[in-house]
């Protein structure tokens, strides 16, 4: 019990395995048909008068979940038997004759029975156009604007054809939409293949994952989220259910192709890995919940709510809510969140060093207006943007030094600014900066202590102290986060990774300068890196 994280000791051990004992009793026959009689027993019985036979039932619900059945579909077959004989879809309005010792053994069979295990797949219908014919793991993106028309037997063909004009062939399901006309449709589908296995929960299951690779996409490059339509459950290939959403009203712009292109690279980027990771295990419940509450944290501030000024509530929930993902994530990696917070503190100096460079940069191109050489600064602004640039953009920085200076006219700022740009390529400049930039991190990790805390109690805090400790706050959990993210896609100990300090950061520690580094490592490694 030394390490209660890791969960590895022999005490973990044995309740581990107590815990699973007791789950796969629960789930057995003789269990299920036990608490059965339970609940007959107890709502027969007359001098109860404290809803006793609720806890009985409850139990009821979660054995037949747990052996993958619908267990609210189960109790309304039982109470249909119980009551007409028949399950509701057997009802025939003749009077029932049967007595009642019979309906209920008739219903403990109902109850005793096990799911039975087949091929699902579940088609989900979204409004936005966010992939074009992607297959990652066990999940699928097309276009519907191409796939549907193309579904018909008679035109072109392309993977999971048939399944799709099961679907659609009777012209109610996947209606496209039409920008021209304003009619709001589905513009993508994509197929999730769960395998064999039970239909209960199906489309539940099959949204917790295109959620999930929808959030770790949108939190790592941003972009808009689709709007889910409908969605479409086989069952060996026979459609078996389905169901609309009502759309939302839009907070964002309206018909944002830039922001449906960024998350259509977004997904083309970074969801391929992840939907091969999820089709190998599920994603670990504390690194599920890291994620969710990341979302929620950045949501106010997306795209998807352009329209919508962040309120005070929106800017001083960021502060716990990046707390709990980097608990959750101390939890997944089976650390303390004290000893995490600490590591992450140790990467603050630099990442906040590299993150003024480019804010350095960007002012230079973005406020020097248009009295400035035009073609100089387009020329810039082109090399910095470029999604495939020639060189790291720290050598890009070091080599365009005086044009950019040259651009400057921010006479208050052209001291920080020249300071920032010379200390890519001066360890000197860069060593100051770097005790600046520690000693700012560990007050504002005591000022996002104290905030936090005050939030989370209830307790009075100054808007200005939250704002000051946002960015900080933000670090945290976004590094943590896509750390264990990384991991656990490679298969790595999370742990370890979210230990480790850079190559980069333990290189300038060592006395040499940024640039220096750069241009021994493309030497040696080449440019472009293979994962871009």
């Amino acid at each position: 019990m030394a390490d209660p994280g890791r969960r590895t000791g022999l005490a973990w051990t044995r309740v581990l395995k107590s815990s699973q004992i007791l789950l796969d009793t629960l789930k057995g026959d003789d269990a299920v048909r036990a608490s059965w009689v339970d609940l007959v027993a107890a709502s027969q019985d007359r001098s109860s008068n404290k809803r006793e036979y609720r806890p009985i039932a409850e139990v009821l619900h979660d054995q037949l979940r747990l052996r993958g059945r619908t267990a609210d579909g189960v109790f309304r077959d039982l109470a249909s038997i119980v009551a007409y004989g028949a399950t509701s879809l057997e009802i025939t309005g003749e009077v029932v004759s049967e007595p009642i010792p019979d309906r209920l053994a008739n219903a403990g069979h109902l109850v005793a029975q096990r799911p039975e295990e087949e091929s699902i797949v579940v088609w989900m219908g979204y409004r936005g156009r966010i992939a074009h014919d992607l297959h990652a793991g066990s999940v699928a993106f097309f276009d519907a604007h191409w796939a549907v028309p193309n579904a018909d037997p008679t035109r072109t063909s392309f993977p999971f054809k048939c399944e799709l004009w099961e679907i659609v062939k009777y012209g109610f399901a996947f209606r496209v939409g039409n920008q021209a006309l304003n009619e709001p449709g589905v513009d993508s589908v994509v197929r999730i293949d769960l395998g064999q296995t039970t239909a209960a929960g199906a489309f539940a299951r099959a949204k917790k994952i295109v959620d999930t690779l929808l959030n770790v996409a949108i939190h790592r490059s941003g972009g808009i989220r689709p709007q889910l339509v409908e969605y479409h459950v086989l069952r060996s290939g026979v459609p078996a259910g389905s169901g609309h959403y009502a759309l939302n009203s839009a907070t964002g712009f309206p018909d944002d192709n830039y922001g449906a292109g960024i998350t259509m690279r977004a997904i083309g980027r970074h969801v391929p890995r992840i939907a091969e990771a999820l089709s190998r295990a599920d994603l670990p419940v504390f690194l599920s919940a890291a994620v969710e509450v990341q979302v929620a944290s950045e949501h106010p501030f997306s795209r998807d709510m352009a329209l919508r000024t962040p309120s005070e509530a929106d800017i001083s929930s960021v502060v716990p809510l990046t707390d709990r993902v980097v608990q959750h994530v101390a939890a997944y990696a089976g650390m303390k969140p004290g000893d995490l917070f600490e590591a992450l503190g140790q990467k603050w100096a630099h990442a906040r060093w590299l993150t003024d460079v480019q804010r350095a940069v960007q002012m230079c191109l973005l406020g020097s207006g248009w009295a400035q050489p035009q073609e100089l600064l387009h020329e810039l602004t082109v090399e910095w943007f470029s999604e495939r640039p020639a060189s790291p953009w720290i050598l890009w920085v070091e080599d365009r030094a005086e044009d950019l200076l040259s651009l400057c006219r921010l006479e208050h700022e052209r001291r920080w600014i020249e300071r920032m740009l010379v200390s890519v390529s001066t360890h000197e400049m860069y060593a100051s900066l770097e005790r600046e930039y520690a000693t700012e991190g560990q007050i504002l990790e005591a000022r996002r202590t104290r905030v936090r805390n005050a939030l989370v109690h209830g307790n009075p805090a100054c808007f200005a102290s939250i704002e000051s400790v946002r960015e900080y706050a933000e670090f945290a959990s976004r590094s943590s986060l896509n750390i264990a993210l990384e991991s656990y896609v490679d298969g790595t100990s999370v742990a370890e990774a979210l230990l480790e300090i850079p190559d980069d950061y333990k290189a300038l520690k060592s006395g040499l300068d940024a640039s220096s580094y750069w241009r021994e490592r493309v030497a040696r490694e080449g440019w472009p890196p293979s994962e871009l």
